[in-house]
C-alpha cells in the first residue's frame, strides 16, 4: 500500500494575508499535493494535523473552505481516501469544528479522539490498515498525557497500525531540539514511549514540527516528519531559506508500507515559497535597497518569490514601503524583519496537564492580560464573549455584548 504523508498545511493562515494574490500559495500547495497523490497512484493521503490554521469555520475565510472542498472532492472522485488527524490549531473538543463538518460530508476520514482525564483513541480501519491519532493540544499538553501513560485505545485495531501523531517526537538518537534549535526548550516524547502505547505500529506519521525529518530524500524509517508545505510565520520562511541552501525544498512523503520497515521517498513541491534573505545595513539609501531586491529576486523561482529583509529600526519607512510595493508589482513578496525588536515575553501559564484545566488557565491568562491594556472587564465576562465567537454568534450581537462589558 502506498500512501502520501503530509502535515501542517495551515490553510487559512494569516501569513501573506495583506497580499490576496500571494495568499493563494496555500491552496495551490494543497492542490499540488492532491495531484501528486493521483499521479503516484496513492490510495490514501495522511494529513497529520493542522490541515487548517483554525478549528472553526467563523475563523477561516469562505474561499479557503470552498477551495479545500474542491480538492477533497477531486480526490474522492478518483477513489483516494484522505485521513486527517487533529493538530493543536484545528482540534475542536466539542466535535463541531471544520474537520468534523468535513467528516460528516464524507470528504475526510478522522480517527476518533476524546480528551478528558485520558486521551481516548478510537481505531479507524482503512483497507488493511488501522489508523490511530494522537492529537495536538494547546500548550503541547499531549506530551504530558503521553509521558504519564494516560493514553487509552478504545476498541480493537484489526489491521496493521499507522499512528498519526501531532507532537514533538524524538526518533531514537535524532532529537528534534538539536536539529531545530528554536524547539530545544519544548516538551517532547520519545518514539520508544509511543511504541509502548501503540504496540506493533508499522509507521508513525508525524506532524507539528514544520522542519522535514529525516532530511534524506529516500530511505527506510518507522517515523517521519514531512514538514510544512508552506508554514505560517517568519520562522518557517527562514527555515525554507536555510533548507534550500542544503539542497532541500519543502516536500511531501510517499511511503511504501510493504516490508518490515517502510520505505519513503520525498517529493519536492513547486507551489511553496522560494525564499531569499538579506540583511540591510543600518544606513541604506533607496536605490541600494531596490537594487538589492532586484538582484535577489532574479535568483528566485516564480511564482512564489519571497525576500526576507532584516533591517535596523533606523531604516527610513519610505524605503521599506518602496521595497514592499516594488516586490508586489513584480509578483513577489517582501517580508520586513526589524532587528533589535525583542519578542514579547511569554505569559506564565500553568501546566495544562489535563485539558479540563484549560478554561481555568485561560482565565488566569486573561487576569494577566487585561490590566496590561487598561481594560476593566472581568475575565469571566471576556470568556463569555470568546464563547460567543466560537459558536458563530452574529457579529452585531457580539459587538453589543462587548459594549455592555466595557
Amino acid at each position: 500500500m502506498r500512501i502520501l504523508h503530509t502535515s501542517d498545511l495551515h490553510l487559512g493562515s494569516r501569513l501573506f494575508s495583506d497580499n490576496p494574490s500571494f495568499k493563494k500559495v496555500f491552496h495551490e500547495a494543497f492542490k499540488e499535493i492532491a495531484e501528486i497523490a493521483l499521479s503516484k497512484s496513492c490510495s490514501l493521503v495522511l494529513v497529520s494535523g493542522d490541515l487548517f490554521d483554525s478549528s472553526t469555520l467563523n475563523r477561516i475565510d469562505s474561499e479557503t473552505v470552498l477551495r479545500s472542498v474542491e480538492v477533497l472532492r477531486e480526490l474522492k472522485k478518483h477513489g483516494v481516501k484522505v485521513a486527517v488527524s487533529p493538530g493543536n490549531h484545528d482540534i475542536h473538543l466539542d466535535g463541531e469544528g471544520v474537520l468534523d463538518l468535513l467528516e460528516k460530508a464524507e470528504l475526510i476520514l478522522k480517527p476518533g479522539v476524546r480528551v478528558g482525564d485520558l486521551i481516548e483513541v478510537k481505531p479507524l480501519d482503512v483497507d488493511d490498515y488501522t489508523l490511530l491519532a494522537l492529537p495536538g493540544l494547546r500548550n503541547s499538553s499531549e506530551v504530558d498525557f503521553v509521558n504519564s501513560r494516560r493514553i487509552k485505545i478504545v476498541g480493537e485495531a484489526r489491521g496493521r497500525k499507522i499512528v498519526m501523531a501531532h507532537s514533538i517526537v524524538d526518533i531514537g538518537s535524532l532529537r528534534v531540539g538539536d536539529l531545530v534549535p528554536r524547539l530545544s526548550g519544548e516538551k517532547s516524547v520519545s518514539l520508544n514511549t509511543l511504541d509502548t502505547l501503540f504496540p506493533q505500529a508499522v509507521y508513525f506519521a508525524l506532524g507539528h514540527v514544520h522542519y522535514p525529518l529525516p532530511l534524506e530524500k529516500t530511505g527506510r524509517t518507522r517515523a517521519a516528519y514531512p514538514g510544512a508545505p508552506v508554514g505560517y510565520d517568519l520562522n518557517d520562511l527562514l527555515d525554507s531559506f536555510f533548507l534550500k541552501n542544503k539542497g532541500i525544498r519543502r516536500r511531501v512523503l510517499l511511503v511504501d508500507l510493504e516490508g518490515e520497515t517502510p520505505r519513503y521517498e520525498a517529493v519536492e513541491l513547486s507551489n511553496t515559497p522560494d525564499v531569499g534573505y538579506v540583511e540591510l545595513p543600518e544606513k541604506v539609501d533607496l536605490a541600494t535597497a531596490l537594487s538589492t531586491l532586484s538582484n535577489v529576486m532574479e535568483k528566485l523561482k516564480k511564482p512564489w518569490r519571497v525576500v526576507v529583509f532584516s533591517v535596523s529600526r533606523s531604516v527610513d519607512s519610505t524605503v521599506l514601503a518602496r521595497l514592499r510595493s516594488t516586490a508586489e508589482r513584480e509578483s513577489a513578496y517582501a517580508y520586513i524583519r526589524v532587528r533589535g525588536v525583542e519578542e514579547a515575553e511569554p505569559f506564565a501559564l500553568t501546566s495544562l496537564a489535563q485539558v479540563s484545566d484549560l478554561f481555568e488557565s485561560e482565565r488566569k491568562l486573561l487576569e494577566q492580560l487585561l490590566p496590561r491594556y487598561g481594560l476593566k472587564i472581568p475575565p469571566d465576562r471576556v470568556q463569555e464573549l470568546i464563547d460567543l465567537v466560537s459558536r458563530g454568534v452574529p457579529v452585531e450581537e457580539i459587538i453589543r455584548e462587548i459594549l455592555k462589558a466595557v
